[in-house]
């Protein structure tokens, strides 16, 4: 059901409606028809809120810039509840009037009058007068320094010398910013070869990121602002036609691409990536490769941004297809086994089949845990498969075997073993299968029953059963136990618990249970199975029917307990 300003007091929960009315919501405008902006206080935050409202009073979009993980937080409906009490859809009209009158007052007001009100506004507002200004200064090409007053005076006139700015503050400082850096922003744009217009715009892009830096914030306004401006400075350089002048623009990029304090820019290295999504394949090639080039001589693990300007560099290499040209600048990182797994990958895609194994032996060498060994023990068991090296493909089986209980593995490890060394190894591997828990116990089982089979142990095979057994299981050797020992079979099977604690029992296991029910018919009479669930039933009030059993009396027209 769509939400309405008629229906939002059913439609949305009561404690959100109750959170929202908590609020207070100001500087309420409706700047198009049906659609709202205003400034929605809670405590000491304000937030921005817009609501669009079209025909039969539908709520079609909404923003908040709260970034709340829910769909409709309590800003958003801190305003619907603000226009559903006070302010009609219909009164667009009225906002176009005053809009009207404004215009209509500007051209008939006296000139002196006007002068004198803009005097009075201007020397009250100190943002305003900034504004003035610098709107109707004579405009000159600026150095660094101004640029860098212009930033720092922004910030002044809204805030004074206050080192907590709030919310609203910012969105001032940062509508400062967009009105009197713009000629900046446009200067460079207009001009990206010229060395002098970059250094005003980079300039003014450190001196915002290093005002960021010290407000304690958690807006996106100013991480936006600068995305803006970056990307309208995307189509200026590739639409120069000359190479030289399209080489000079972006080099200033690459070369501002490290920092001063031990980082590397990303957003320098973002803009660079949206140029190389729009430019031709040759001046893609071009780009990857100054980075490339610039990437080899730094040394990203001493930066303190070091690992995301690694996975840049990869996946910018990885995406345009050059991993061949490129691979031995990569390096594992230290517990990123996401971005490990997509190096080595790349490596054995490659048939690197030498510096794959490398990587794999010394993440191994330096993880603490055994289990985190997984990932690149089966790179190992890809490489010495590939390799055809069984030595070592069965010392890596050996290691990986604990984890998987892969039969095929076992019986690989078990025929390259002396026999003597193959008991031993065949009685710790059958104990670790019947003890293991956690992730491993479901394969583990599987082990202990395939084991049993090969060596036609299935008296054994019926003592496995238990509740961690998975009924697919059961089913699947059900023939070969009926026929070694059909009694004791069928008291292990009814005997089976179902309990909660039970170790992930299958979620669907009760599919399997018409396929159970048939092999029951085959291999026991109706009477006697009735017979086996009543004296189970009678020997104690403890005893719990699994729910196969609760099947089988079903089926067999018996009555619940």
């Amino acid at each position: 059901m769509p939400l309405t300003l008629k229906n939002y007091t059913t439609t949305l929960a009561p404690d959100l409606l109750a959170l929202a009315k908590k609020n207070k919501v100001r500087e309420c405008d409706e700047t198009e028809k049906g659609h709202f902006v205003a400034y929605v206080d809670e405590g000491n935050e304000s937030f921005d809120v817009s609501l669009t409202i079209r025909t039969g009073n539908e709520i079609t979009q909404h923003t908040c810039e709260c970034n709340s993980a829910s769909s409709f937080c309590r800003h958003k409906a801190a305003l619907i509840v603000h226009i559903a009490d006070g302010k009609k859809v219909k009164d667009v009209v009225k906002v176009k009037k005053k809009e009207s009158k404004a215009d209509t007052l500007l051209e008939d007001i006296d000139r002196d009058a006007l002068k004198e009100w803009v005097r009075n506004l201007i020397s009250k507002n100190k943002d305003v007068e900034l504004s003035f200004i610098h709107h109707f200064s004579a405009k000159e090409q600026l150095t660094p320094e101004e640029v860098i007053k212009i930033i720092n005076d922004a910030v002044k006139a809204v805030a004074g010398n206050k080192k907590a700015i709030d919310l609203t503050q910012l969105k001032k400082i940062v509508e400062l910013w967009s009105e009197m850096l713009a000629p900046i922003a446009e200067h460079y744009q207009a001009n990206v070869t010229n060395e002098k217009a970059f250094l005003n715009f980079h300039t003014m892009l450190e001196t915002c990121i290093a005002f960021q830096f010290k407000v304690d914030s958690a807006s996106n306004k100013i991480p936006k602002f600068i995305e803006g401006v970056l990307q309208k400075s995307v189509e200026p350089v590739n639409d120069l036609q000359v190479e030289e002048s399209w080489d000079k623009a972006v080099s200033y990029f690459i070369n501002h691409v490290p920092d001063r304090i031990n980082m590397v820019r990303m957003h320098y290295l973002l803009h660079l990536n949206n140029i190389i999504a729009i430019s031709s394949d040759d001046r893609k090639i071009k780009m990857i490769e100054w980075l490339a080039k610039q990437f080899e001589k730094s040394k990203p693990d001493t930066l303190t941004n070091g690992t995301a300007y690694i996975k840049f560099i990869f996946e910018i290499i990885e995406e345009h297809n050059l991993f061949t040209k490129y691979s031995r600048l990569f390096k594992p990182i230290r517990f990123d086994n996401e971005y490990n797994q997509e190096l080595i990958r790349q490596l054995i895609d490659n048939n690197d089949l030498e510096q794959a194994e490398k990587y794999c032996l010394e993440q191994i060498q330096q993880n603490f845990r055994e289990e985190y060994n997984i990932l690149y023990l089966k790179f190992l068991k890809e490489i010495y498969l590939i390799q055809k090296d069984e030595e070592a493909l069965a010392k890596v089986l050996a290691a990986l075997f604990p984890f998987t209980f892969d039969f095929e593995d076992y019986l690989f490890i078990s025929e390259r073993l002396p026999e003597e060394e193959r008991k031993k190894w065949r009685t710790k591997m059958l104990t670790k299968s019947r003890n293991i828990s956690g992730t491993y116990k479901k394969a583990g089982t599987e082990f202990c029953f395939k084991l049993a089979d090969a060596e036609k142990s299935y008296t054994k095979m019926i003592g496995y059963i238990d509740s961690y057994t998975p009924y697919s299981i059961i089913l699947q050797y059900f023939e070969r136990m009926a026929l070694t020992d059909k009694g004791r079979l069928l008291e292990a099977i009814f005997r089976k618990s179902d309990d909660s604690w039970s170790y992930r029992r299958e979620e669907n296991d009760a599919v399997f249970f018409p396929e159970l029910f048939k092999l029951f018919e085959k291999h026991y009479l109706a009477d006697y199975l009735k017979m086996a669930i009543n004296n189970l039933e009678k020997g104690g009030w403890y005893y719990r029917p699994n729910k196969l059993v609760v099947y089988i009396k079903g089926q067999l027209g018996m009555s619940g307990r």
